[in-house]
């Protein structure tokens, strides 16, 4: 929960105790939380990855690219007129899911502060305008500037894409009379061509007056329930929030929130998870109100920011007698999830750069879902693609199967599993009235542009090592290892699988088999009555694109970098369990349940 006054010494004799970490960043030393890591590089961002997996980070004048993780890096100019333009460190970057990347900035070479509070706030002549800029190929070269907004903005902080593919960008901008800020949404439904601006956030008295008076530098993201919620900085001791039910346009309920705050701008993300991450700075004295920025503090929550967990102080850079506070300040920070679960944190407001596993702060919320295989010694079972054996029949039959990323109705499917002596046996029986498969294949990574049902084997909770198979309608298997997250190595096969499959009216059925001997030697335990294995279980349900619209095959953690002749298939993503993630992917740790052996 968000710390209250009573908190304070608790807090103080935390960071008195804490086994502190010092890392030096070139211009300084800071202390921080011993789970952390120095970045490879000293760039602020914002980062975004790249369709391929490479990493963008925009500057004030490039692009830098990086291949290798952020150890060394490419730079690409942003602007095509670099004497006219130049971004501040207050930005926001995205990558749609369509692959355009946009990046908001504000243009240092036409900022003027001009401000008279006695005279209104705001002169004429204060400018500090928003852009945008779009790259079309991933960062490679950029199109021209469009400008969103006039007159000053002091910030920049976040842009992001709701489920609907609307993008949602924040700004704010001086006004008069008194002088203050007030804050809106910029929204478009067209990739960042077109811009419409929502209504304003004036929190009048509330907010304060003055050149850093009013609702500020706000962070969003879009609950489950549709609506977007907006945390606003404010000198009051808590964020202020505001909800909008119409995609940004409008907001209500504005009003001050339970998170406690400095008066420093905070960063409210959704993590691939699911879960919510708030990057903020609290006081390190809440009663006295010292102690402002010097601290930079993480917290999680898992049902939609109702509550938090406790705050974990990540860095620290401590004030000494005679210092002043800006010398110390650790604030504005930059959030990027790198891979799932492994965030880099930069602050615009000191050097900090590290990066941190989530999973060491908070376990993830694997499931119990536990599917029981039946343990028949002497199953007699015929890998031929027509699970009718009668052994079949004293197999569990799961039928427990969602879509979890999109309310479709779920056609049936059906998973059995035996266990004899020397076998793992299962089968698939798939309703499907448009089958995509395809007739040639360069390979049998082919099978990821395919319907096809799935299998995950793991080592561990944590996806260090596992091991997958993918089988088409046809019964051509792909099986590979891997390991967390998305390491795959495509040479390598399950020694003695066997598949099968069958077309049938309406859908197919697949059969295989995996030798016990196979698994063991991978390190899994027998698989006799009472042993359990951490597994997964899939169907990749893909239909044909009869729209007659060009739809050219965009880059996807899916297809492995493959193309299609044809328009790409439409498609869905069917599980067991829901891994509880914003965009489909089986290959987290969320994604597995149990296989369980059972007499």
């Amino acid at each position: 929960m968000p710390m209250t006054p009573a908190h304070a010494l608790p807090l103080l004799l935390l960071l008195a105790a804490t086994p502190w970490k010092e890392i030096d960043f070139g211009t300084k030393k800071i202390l921080v939380d011993p789970r952390c890591e120095r970045l490879p590089t000293d760039l602020l961002g914002p980062f975004v990855k790249r369709g391929d997996g490479a990493i963008l980070a925009a500057g004030p004048k490039d692009a830098s690219i990086s291949h290798d993780n952020g150890r060394t890096w490419r730079p690409r100019p942003l602007f095509r007129e670099p004497d006219r333009f130049e971004s501040r460190g207050e930005a926001a970057i995205l990558r749609t899911r369509d692959g355009t990347i946009l990046f908001a900035f504000l243009n240092a070479k036409e900022q003027k502060l001009s401000w008279d509070q006695k005279k209104g706030g705001p002169q004429p002549d204060c400018q500090l305008p928003v852009y945008v800029i779009r790259s079309l190929d991933e960062g490679e070269t950029w199109q021209e500037p469009q400008r969103l907004q006039t007159g000053w903005s002091g910030a920049i902080r976040q842009m992001i894409q709701l489920r609907s593919g609307r993008i949602v960008l924040i700004s704010q901008q001086a006004v008069r009379d008194p002088g203050r800020h007030v804050s809106f949404a910029y929204v478009s439904d067209d990739e960042g061509q077109n811009w419409e601006k929502g209504d304003v956030v004036d929190l009048g008295e509330y907010g304060g007056y003055g050149d850093h008076g009013g609702g500020i530098e706000g962070t969003i993201t879009e609950l489950a329930d549709g609506r977007l919620w907006l945390l606003l900085r404010t000198y009051r001791g808590s964020f202020t929030e505001a909800f909008s039910k119409d995609g940004g346009l409008t907001w209500e309920n504005i009003r001050p929130s339970k998170i406690l705050a400095s008066g420093s701008p905070g960063l409210l993300q959704r993590l691939h998870d699911g879960r919510l991450l708030l990057l903020w700075n609290r006081y390190i004295d809440p009663e006295k109100r010292t102690g402002r920025r010097e601290q930079l503090s993480m917290a999680l929550s898992e049902d939609d920011g109702a509550t938090w967990g406790e705050p974990a102080v990540i860095a620290y850079d401590p004030m000494k007698p005679g210092d002043k506070e800006p010398q110390h300040r650790l604030s504005y920070p930059y959030l990027y999830e790198h891979v799932p679960g492994e965030f880099w944190i930069t602050t615009m407001q000191g050097p900090l750069r590290v990066a941190l596993h989530e999973r060491d702060f908070s376990a993830p919320r694997l499931s119990e879902t536990t599917y029981r295989a039946r343990f028949l010694p002497k199953a007699q079972i015929k890998i031929d693609g027509n699970p009718d054996e009668p052994d079949w029949g004293q197999a569990e039959a799961l039928r427990a199967f969602r879509f979890p990323w999109n309310p479709d109705p779920v056609p049936s499917t059906e998973f059995r599993a035996i266990c004899d002596a020397d076998h793992l046996y299962f089968a698939f029986d798939v309703d499907d009235a448009d089958i995509v498969a395809l007739d040639d294949f360069t390979d049998e990574a082919d099978a990821v542009l395919e319907d096809r049902a799935e299998l995950y084997i793991a080592l561990d909770d944590q996806m260090t090592r596992y091991f997958c198979v993918e089988i088409d309608s046809r019964g051509r298997p792909f099986d590979y290892s891997a390991s967390y997250y998305r390491q795959f190595v495509r040479k390598w096969k399950f020694d003695g699988l066997a598949t099968a499959a069958h077309v049938r009216q309406g859908g197919y059925n697949v059969e295989g088999s995996i030798p016990l001997k196979s698994l063991e030697a991978l390190g899994f335990p027998p698989l006799k009555p009472g042993a359990r294995i951490r597994w997964g279980i899939f169907r990749a349900e893909f239909s044909h694109d009869r729209s007659g619209k060009s739809a050219p095959a965009k880059p996807s953690i899916h297809n492995l970098g493959r193309r299609m002749k044809d328009p790409p298939p439409i498609e869905r993503w069917m599980s067991w369990v829901d891994p509880r993630t914003t965009e489909p992917d089986f290959h987290v740790p969320t994604s597995l349940g149990w296989l369980e052996v059972a007499e």
